[in-house]
């Protein structure tokens, strides 16, 4: 035999000639000679579907398992990932071992379930194939199939005793998993193999919290008609409803509502799911919390909902929370309204709508300052008018005895002080 009759039937392996393949295994040729990928003919035909090929180099005694030398593959498991039944079958009955693994650890079975090849599965599995078996990432096939929402094939390794409510060294579980990811038929069919929805991971989290941390709406309802607990916290105190509302899912803050979810509850930094709201700008959710009951009053170290709009420029929410109550001339714990933290960054249409609701223009902060100390301070030109026009007191002084009028003229701002000497401000 030479070097090119070696070639030839590879290539005929390759091509689907089973002629040809025929005729060079009876002329002696190596059955299990391979290319300089340590690809066999096997190997080609198990990958390609040629499944009279595949039993031609069977009956002529091919090593079944050789594996290749590019991530170690077998037969068996390029016929297992190409989905071709029957050959694997071949492969099987001939002696393939089912639980041979590659350069990564995995086997045929990992790569089927993988594919959602299902029929591959259960032959496999029938084989003898272990459901165990980790891959170098930690993965088993049934990990794999729930990673990527392949239902029957977690059908199948159900009923070949996977265990559903195992979890990983992290505490999840197989249904932590599809919540996360968003399958929604894999869900109901770890439900139907008696999944608990009620197990939480090394941080305190549940299958409801990855839920609603990833806003998948139907799973979270299918939660919840499970026995989920709507108000369950994590390590870090946050409950589905927190979650939801960070990430701005409307839809899903809607149906936790009408679960009872607890709209007062506090994560450990202290937030309420109306501040995490306010602070994102979610206008709709606010509103949807507030109709709930939510306090628009609330604070958490030193801030409210509304002054949280203000500080990160969210005018549809402060609307919405000067709609619901929100006191416009609340004083924070450093001693300013929302009216004076607008000033300080010049948000104009904030400041109006603050006013408008009746924020006290003239209210003093910890150092006495105002609102037009603020603007004035900066040379906001259109903020120093706003206020004026609001009734702001020119004549008002800071702890250290400054008035608007000599702050602009100490910052150099000509404009400005030319705007509060014609408002009537004495030096």
């Amino acid at each position: 035999m030479t070097s090119n009759d070696a070639v030839r039937l590879l290539n005929a392996a390759k091509s689907g000639d089973i002629h040809r393949v025929r005729v060079l295994l009876a002329q002696g040729v190596s059955v299990d000679v391979a290319d300089h990928n340590g690809t066999t003919a096997l190997m080609y035909a198990a990958t390609l579907g040629y499944t009279e090929i595949v039993r031609s180099l069977l009956e002529s005694n091919v090593k079944i398992n050789q594996s290749r030398k590019i991530y170690g593959l077998t037969a068996l498991m390029l016929a297992a990932a190409a989905n071709h039944l029957e050959i694997v079958e071949f492969l099987v009955s001939a002696g393939a071992d089912v639980n041979a693994t590659n350069e990564d650890g995995s086997t045929a079975l990992m790569a089927a379930a993988a594919k959602n090849h299902a029929d591959v599965v259960r032959v496999l599995l029938n084989a003898g194939a272990q459901v165990n078996v980790k891959d170098v990432d930690g993965d088993t096939a049934f990990n794999l199939a729930i990673r990527h929402g392949r239902t029957a094939v977690v059908q199948a390794l159900l009923q070949a005793g996977v265990k559903v409510n195992a979890a990983d060294v992290d505490g999840e579980t197989a249904l932590m998993m599809a919540a996360e990811l968003g399958h929604l038929e894999v869900v109901q069919a770890l439900f139907a193999a008696g999944a608990d929805v009620k197990m939480k991971n090394q941080d305190g989290g549940t299958a409801l919290l990855v839920a609603a941390a990833s806003g998948h709406s139907a799973i979270a309802t299918l939660l919840l008609s499970h026995g989920a607990e709507v108000n369950a916290k994590d390590k870090d105190g946050e409950t589905a409803l927190h979650l939801a509302v960070v990430e701005g899912y409307a839809d899903l803050v809607e149906i936790l509502l009408q679960r009872d979810a607890d709209v007062h509850s506090r994560n450990n930094l202290g937030d309420t799911p109306l501040l995490v709201a306010a602070l994102q700008g979610h206008s709709q959710i606010a509103e949807a919390l507030l109709r709930r009951g939510a306090n628009p009053n609330v604070s958490n170290l030193g801030e409210t909902p509304l002054t949280l709009a203000v500080l990160y420029g969210h005018p549809q929410t402060l609307q919405v929370l000067l709609e619901y109550g929100a006191d416009p001339s609340r004083i924070a714990d450093d001693g300013k309204t929302a009216l004076i933290k607008a000033a300080e960054r010049n948000h104009i249409g904030l400041m109006q709508q603050l006013l408008t609701k009746g924020a006290d223009v003239n209210q003093q902060d910890s150092a006495a300052a105002t609102a037009l100390l603020w603007a004035a301070s900066r040379g906001e030109q259109e903020a120093v008018e706003l206020l004026l026009k609001a009734g702001a007191d020119l004549n008002l002084r800071n702890r250290g005895g400054y008035t608007a009028l000599m702050i602009a003229e100490f910052n150099q701002y000509p404009a400005v002080v030319q705007m509060l000497r014609s408002a009537g401000a004495q030096s």
